[in-house]
Formats: structure tokens, C-alpha cells, sequence
């Protein structure tokens, strides 16, 4: 679950703070820019790596309105998630590095927050405020 900036500036996440609202983001040529613009979208908010790669890699999710509309793209959806499945699996990879050099260069912030499941490592934009 995402972190609100007060969590991020306490080192801990609160039992009582309400669920960030998460923004996704659509296709960049590089995963370092993909990345970016996702946290620039959800600036306010800091994010597992997890959640990042969920972030980044979704797919056209626009609901069918019409039971022909099903009918016709279920085919497609099944091999929509077989793609989906495979692609994630590269993604997890390229992501995890492009955010290693996105921490290197100084573009994102990573803090270790007490959460009730132990010590978690999330990430933000470095903005260049006082709170990173």
C-alpha cells in the first residue's frame, strides 16, 4: 500500500491513514521514464517496488459495454493475459534495475519505513524537499 507523505516523514506507516489514491501511467520508451513519469504522477505518494511494477505495467483496462462486446473479446483477452504474464516477467527485471540507477543518480528517494510487517523500502521522486 502506498505511503502518504507524512508516513514518509515519520519513518512509519500509520494503522488510521487512509489508502493513497494511485494514479497509472501509459507507454514510455524506457522503463527509466516509465518510472519517472509514474512517480511524478503520484508525487504525494511513496511506493514499494512491487507496487511500482504494478504501477507501470497495466494494459488497456476499458471495460467491454455490451454482451457482444464480451463475446467478441474473449479470445483476445486470453491471449491478452498470456502476453501480460510473460511481459511482467521481463518488466520486474528492467524495472528493478532502472530504479537502481534512478536511486544512484539521485531522480528517486528510498527510505526504510517500519511497517506493521517490518522494516519496508519505498520509493518517490526526489523533489528536493527538506522531508528527503
Amino acid at each position: 500500500m502506498p505511503i502518504s507523505d507524512d508516513e514518509w516523514d515519520e519513518g512509519s506507516t500509520a494503522a488510521d491513514a487512509e489508502t493513497a489514491t494511485t494514479t497509472p501511467v501509459g507507454e514510455y520508451e524506457a522503463e527509466k521514464d516509465l518510472i519517472v513519469a509514474f512517480l511524478s504522477e503520484n508525487v504525494d505518494n511513496a511506493y514499494t517496488r512491487a507496487e511500482i511494477v504494478r504501477g507501470v505495467d497495466f494494459g488497456d483496462d476499458a471495460r467491454p459495454e455490451t454482451l457482444e462486446e464480451v463475446l467478441t473479446e474473449i479470445q483476445d483477452e486470453l491471449v491478452d493475459a498470456a502476453g501480460d504474464v510473460v511481459a511482467s516477467g521481463m518488466l520486474v527485471d528492467d524495472v528493478d534495475e532502472a530504479l537502481d540507477e534512478l536511486v544512484a543518480d539521485g531522480t528517486v528517494a528510498e527510505q526504510r519505513v517500519e511497517t506493521a510487517d517490518g522494516p519496508t523500502t519505498y520509493y518517490r521522486l526526489n523533489t528536493g524537499d527538506a522531508r528527503e
